[in-house]
């Protein structure tokens, strides 16, 4: 379990404005090595990241800028796999660099909300933020400060791979197989519909119900939208206030626009909090309702 965590913080909404950068070295499960410093982001501070963070334009008017830091960086990650708590911070150190003309340096990244999950099913859904992981698991950290970001990522990173008895290295290797999988599996499929309308059987147990999934699911959607349909679920393309269940899969961070969920999903939960009684269910939970899997 040897990797480094990677967390920043930025100045305003210009994803490449890292004003702090923090890293934790991992050696065999244990904390080794720390490395943090603010940064000069050579751009102005927003009044909302300044309540996220706290940090201001005077507290690094002396701070290094990412040029003075950039060796410091890849020496401290060196041959290591980085983690990041959702991609935002691989993005955001691949913009800053872009920024400033600096090579960006081919790293092994791993997400940990991916690894939280699909091991974790009380978070596969919802729930998944680092805040309130690290509460349902005691662990305690300053949220927002870049190293303690790190560290907590970390934590999570560790108890997940020694629960599951796998290294960091084993994920990584299973979830490139994973993605090779799916995206052969969608180029096999050149049917395959992003979106797919059904009506329900109406002999069907939840006939009258609407449905709507969205997210990378095991069994393939246009599969998955007529199993719904037997059982009586009319499958719609979009959110609505007319949606019974919304099923989520697994999301691919990289196309979410630096959201950690769905527009789909997003929407519903807009609907939720508005009033509308609308279940979110994860893909297990759906197939145990049809009595798929146990």
């Amino acid at each position: 379990m040897n990797f480094v965590t990677i967390d920043v913080e930025t100045a305003n909404s210009d994803i490449g404005s890292i004003c702090q950068i923090g890293l934790a070295k991992y050696l065999n499960g244990k904390l080794i090595d720390t490395y943090c410093t603010l940064v000069a982001p050579q751009t102005s501070f927003s009044r909302q990241n300044i309540e996220v963070h706290g940090i201001t334009s005077s507290m690094v008017k002396d701070a290094p800028s990412m040029h003075d830091i950039y060796g410091n960086i890849l020496k401290f990650i060196g041959e290591n796999i980085v983690v990041s708590y959702t991609n935002f911070d691989q993005r955001a150190l691949r913009q800053s660099l872009d920024n400033h003309k600096l090579p960006v340096p081919e790293l092994q990244w791993v997400d940990a909300t991916v690894l939280v999950r699909r091991t974790c099913q009380r978070f596969a859904v919802q729930g998944y933020n680092l805040a309130n992981v690290c509460k349902e698991w005691n662990y305690r950290f300053t949220h927002h400060d870049a190293l303690e970001d790190a560290k907590a990522c970390g934590f999570i990173t560790v108890t997940i791979l020694r629960e599951n008895s796998l290294s960091i290295r084993d994920w990584v290797e299973a979830s490139e197989y994973n993605r090779i999988y799916h995206q052969q599996r969608r180029v096999n499929n050149k049917s395959y519909p992003r979106n797919i309308t059904k009506t329900g059987d109406e002999a069907g147990q939840y006939a009258g119900l609407n449905i709507c999934f969205t997210g990378d699911l095991s069994i393939g959607r246009a599969e998955i939208a007529e199993i719904a349909a037997k059982n009586g679920f009319n499958v719609k393309a979009g959110a609505s206030k007319k949606l019974d269940y919304l099923v989520v899969g697994v999301q691919d961070l990289t196309l979410l626009a630096g959201h950690e969920k769905s527009s789909k999903h997003r929407k519903v939960e807009e609907l939720i909090q508005s009033g509308i009684d609308i279940k979110v269910l994860a893909e297990k939970e759906f197939l145990k309702l049809i009595k798929i899997s146990d």
